[in-house]
């Protein structure tokens, strides 16, 4: 495994228990993907937060999971997010006055902090790749990128144009259940990662096997899991010796895991 800055971060050290990032924030107590959640997962002891960006008509990144706002205001604003531009989703409260995030800022957060940010690029967009540019240019400026982001997908063909792009910030391959490549034994082809350039796994917690294990540990990549909310079931996957989690509560699953 190539080593760099995040990729050392990330590992699981001997004897230490494994990494809990926020899921889109500490969601459990603060609206997701917002200033205020990724504030609360730090002040849990998370290490980093993870997060899902796209791209608005204005061309700026924002951080949002869904395409439209209706689900993180409540239905109150059911408006798609990619024809807006970055001012227009500023009227938009997702949640105790929050509003939707440019990932630069969190970027900056993230560096006077220390905090690590797992960057989920979304795949269900339609200037895919506008994003793609987007993503890239911003991450190749940005001074803490290199030690502090870790990027990921769901799509095969975004991990391969990210890992090539941005070759000093590791990539992480998405899949969960209903993943066609979760249906084979192995999941992946032992050629497969080498040929994306994916320098992580993060399989839905449910897939996460001893054997599994095993085998993602011969192909030379880190293991992340998502996401997990039960501390019985974080020991669990820590004694199966994954290196991070992530979690909508991270303070409950950092104490479980002592």
């Amino acid at each position: 495994m190539s080593s760099s800055p995040i990729m050392e971060r990330l590992a699981r050290k001997p004897s230490a228990a494994p990494l809990v990032l926020g899921h889109r924030g500490a969601r459990h107590a603060a609206p997701e993907n917002t200033h205020a959640a990724f504030e609360l997962a730090r002040q849990e002891g998370a290490a980093g937060v993870e997060l899902d960006v796209r791209l608005v008509k204005s061309g700026e990144i924002v951080v949002l999971h869904d395409t439209t706002l209706a689900r993180v205001t409540g239905n109150t604003d059911r408006r798609a997010v990619e024809p807006l531009t970055f001012a227009e989703t500023q009227s938009a409260d997702i949640g105790k006055g929050e509003r939707v995030p440019l990932l630069s800022d969190v970027l900056d957060w993230a560096q006077k902090h220390d905090q690590l940010v797992n960057v989920e690029v979304k795949s269900d967009v339609r200037r895919r790749r506008d994003l793609l540019r987007g993503v890239i240019t911003l991450l190749q400026r940005h001074p803490y990128a290199a030690r502090g982001v870790l990027l990921s997908s769901f799509d095969p063909r975004f991990i391969w144009r990210l890992s090539r792009s941005l070759p000093q910030i590791p990539s992480a391959f998405l899949f969960h259940t209903k993943s066609p490549m979760a249906r084979a034994a192995a999941l992946v082809g032992a050629a497969t990662f080498s040929r994306l350039g994916a320098r992580a796994v993060h399989p839905e917690h449910v897939l996460v096997t001893a054997q599994r294990m095993a085998a993602w540990r011969t192909k030379n990549v880190l293991v992340g899991v998502w996401t997990v909310n039960d501390p019985a079931r974080a020991q669990a996957l820590a004694k199966l010796g994954v290196d991070y989690i992530v979690s909508d509560n991270p303070g409950a699953i950092i104490a479980a895991l002592g």
